[in-house]
């Protein structure tokens, strides 16, 4: 079924609002799948202090599920990676950290880029004294880049970029990133959607079908990377999108998940029902 096709209360881009069910009936039983997943607006409901955000409980338990049915399930967050194993305890699993800057795999092994010639303590301070006049601005320090977060005060919308704009020129190494409610200097090389192929490679696993699901501007590389592999791309909430599909909220992609457990675990049993009538027979 074509997204074009289905239920509609807000079209942008052609890309129409569907049910989980809608999504789950397209997805052929022959394949094997692979789950790329954001956190914040996706997994984990916006909060106005970054820090006081969770994934639910009931989300985690349906992931894990996931897992335990051979499905490789990769976080792909512009979060940094410690934060983001954080958010994803007692859940162990790959995560390309800072919008795919930063690569975890576990068992302390990286992929991640030389950073070495930026000096983030300087642009941290830069940040800092241009955010004097605006108390209500968040700086978030991940390590490998600064963002400024104006959730608090959406009003302060233009000054967040305005001061990120005249400081980047300073940092050619770095490229501005705008999402909801916040603007980040990063290095040039973050990008989900090269994170999602070095995944695929690195885990041996570009035969299979990968479903991508994200809600902000930097999610919109991983869905054209995954449309160029005939993936299935899900956006989250309303705003412009390359993705096939578009879910309503948070609540309405652990639906999502549910379903999609749901039928991959009915294929296992399938399975395993063939290969043991094969077995009687052949006995």
């Amino acid at each position: 079924m074509n997204s074009q096709n289905t239920i509609s209360d807000g079209r942008e881009n052609n890309t129409y609002f569907v049910t989980p069910d809608d999504i789950i009936k397209n997805l052929s039983l022959d394949k094997n799948y692979c789950l790329f997943l954001d956190i914040d607006g996706t997994l984990a409901p916006f909060q106005i202090n970054p820090e006081q955000s969770f994934i639910p409980s009931t989300t985690l338990e349906i992931i894990k599920k996931i897992i335990k049915l051979n499905i490789p399930v990769i976080a792909v967050t512009g979060r940094d990676v410690d934060t983001a194993c954080k958010l994803l305890q007692p859940i162990e699993i790959p995560v390309a950290g800072l919008h795919g800057l930063d690569i975890y795999f576990g068992s302390d092994h990286y992929i991640r880029p030389d950073l070495s010639s930026i000096n983030f303590k300087k642009l941290k301070q830069d940040i800092m004294k241009s955010c004097e006049k605006y108390p209500e601005l968040l700086i978030e320090d991940k390590g490998y880049s600064i963002a400024l977060h104006y959730r608090k005060n959406p009003e302060l919308e233009n000054h967040a970029i305005n001061i990120m704009h005249q400081i980047i020129p300073n940092y050619p190494q770095l490229k501005i990133n705008n999402g909801k409610f916040v603007v980040e200097l990063i290095p040039t090389q973050a990008d989900k959607g090269k994170a999602i192929q070095t995944i695929l490679n690195h885990l041996n696993i570009s035969s299979a079908h990968p479903i991508f699901i994200g809600d902000d501007l930097t999610d919109e590389s991983g869905f054209i990377c995954i449309n160029q592999k005939f993936g299935t791309s899900i956006k989250v909430g309303s705003g412009e999108t390359q993705a096939q599909y578009r879910l309503k909220d948070i609540d309405t992609v652990t639906n999502f998940l549910l379903l999609f457990q749901n039928r991959i675990k009915s294929l296992y049993v399938k399975n395993s029902q063939n290969q043991n009538g094969e077995k009687i027979c052949l006995s």
